[in-house]
């Protein structure tokens, strides 16, 4: 029988969650580097406060309150545990608290690729937003679901639920960060469905909302996005001030997944202009900004990806295959079969090039394997379209083929 905490030790714990508190309360770019410096010891106070059953709930509100610094750390997996903890300790009938933590633990899931319990997590907060007639939790649940539906490509749903939550922050006069997060989404499926004007015209509209809101790092993200819908309508100079006004957004913030993701896409334009080495040099400078936050093997992968395309295109073949056969890890982990199909089909453009023409056939037949589960998914269908051209090809010349001429990039 474990005996209680001491009233010295539970006073101690008590101290230090108080301390954290104190410590997170305001969260900005300039405070974020000495938090960093010290995070094992706020993971410490965090855990220790989460086992004293008089400290539970002001461990709860520090995990909750500490929001920004994980997420832009990206160190969601470390915060999983001690969230999925909190709710165990939450009373059944506190249902705010636990909304609360829902939201933030579905945000976590599906940062870390974890769909299902993302949408668990989230359908759980949408039914305590109902139950308490709670518009602004029933929001936030739906945009949530809608972001998860259209992850796991099941874009009907994902329509459904963000417009769900469009009605609910307007029935409740929610802020304008609200209604830019809304287009946002809006716009991210439109990109999803291959609609690329609907895409450009709602990115649009939440770049304008997010300048008006002023936040650099959310109008960075915005930008960014808008930056691949100009791209794939062949809006080039449009989509390279996008990204570079991302950057200018990023530069002095300490998001560095974010920096990450404009290098990617600003490298992937000038790979499409065929500027091979200023692409690889872009591609670099992400992969090594990985050295600087964790948790995001999803990007991790598009890097490697879009690293093994460049040596492709570049005739570096042993490298490329490097660098894919490391994406195509990392995807297993991920629970994107689409991303991991397209990396399977540069690949089999490696092997189809070495002439190993039985390996090349057999990852084009992985690939579309994977890819038959998505018959809405525009770049699913783009991608199956050029591999069932290239292994046709391959069946044909038998080894005298240079694969599929469709070079992509994640």
């Amino acid at each position: 029988m474990m005996m209680p905490p001491s009233t010295q030790f539970t006073q101690s714990v008590a101290a230090n969650v108080k301390y954290w508190q104190q410590r997170t309360q305001t969260l900005t770019d300039d405070t974020l580097p000495a938090l960093d410096q010290e995070r094992q010891n706020l993971y410490r106070a965090a855990k220790f406060g989460l086992r004293v059953p008089d400290t539970w709930q002001s461990t709860a509100e520090l995990l909750l309150q500490a929001f920004v610094f994980v997420e832009r750390r990206g160190y969601w997996g470390e915060w999983i545990p001690m969230l999925e903890q909190a709710l165990e300790s939450c009373p059944a009938d506190d249902l705010a608290l636990r909304g609360r933590i829902l939201d933030h633990l579905g945000l976590f899931y599906r940062y870390n690729r974890q769909l299902d319990a993302a949408f668990a997590a989230h359908r759980e907060e949408l039914q305590i937003g109902l139950r308490l007639e709670d518009k602004w939790r029933e929001a936030h649940a739906c945009i949530n679901l809608g972001a998860v539906c259209r992850q796991m490509r099941r874009f009907s749903e994902a329509e459904t639920y963000i417009l769900q939550s469009q009605s609910a922050f307007q029935v409740i006069h929610a802020p304008l960060i609200k209604h830019a997060f809304v287009l946002l989404e809006l716009g991210l499926l439109a990109k999803d469905k291959g609609q690329w004007a609907v895409a450009e015209e709602y990115l649009r509209y939440s770049v304008s909302l997010w300048r008006e809101v002023g936040d650099p790092v959310y109008l960075a993200n915005c930008l960014k996005l808008l930056g691949e819908a100009l791209a794939a309508q062949g809006k080039t100079d449009a989509a390279f001030a996008a990204y570079h006004e991302a950057r200018d957004c990023l530069a002095h913030t300490e998001n560095y997944l974010d920096k990450i993701r404009v290098l990617n896409e600003l490298g992937s334009l000038h790979l499409k202009q065929a500027n091979l080495a200023e692409a690889e040099r872009l591609f670099v400078e992400a992969n090594a900004n990985f050295s600087w936050q964790s948790g995001n093997l999803f990007d991790q992968a598009v890097v490697a990806n879009n690293l093994g395309v460049v040596c492709l295109a570049q005739g570096r073949l042993a490298e490329a295959e490097q660098f894919f056969r490391s994406s195509i890890a990392l995807w297993q982990s991920c629970n994107d079969p689409v991303q991991q199909a397209n990396t399977l089909g540069g690949l089999a453009e490696v092997k189809a090039a070495q002439n190993q023409v039985a390996e090349a056939e057999q990852l084009y037949a992985q690939a579309l394997a994977l890819l038959a589960g998505f018959p809405d998914d525009a770049w699913g269908q783009k991608l199956q379209k050029g591999f069932r051209e290239a292994e046709c090809a391959l069946k044909q010349a038998r080894g005298a083929g240079g694969g599929s001429q469709l070079i992509r990039d994640a």
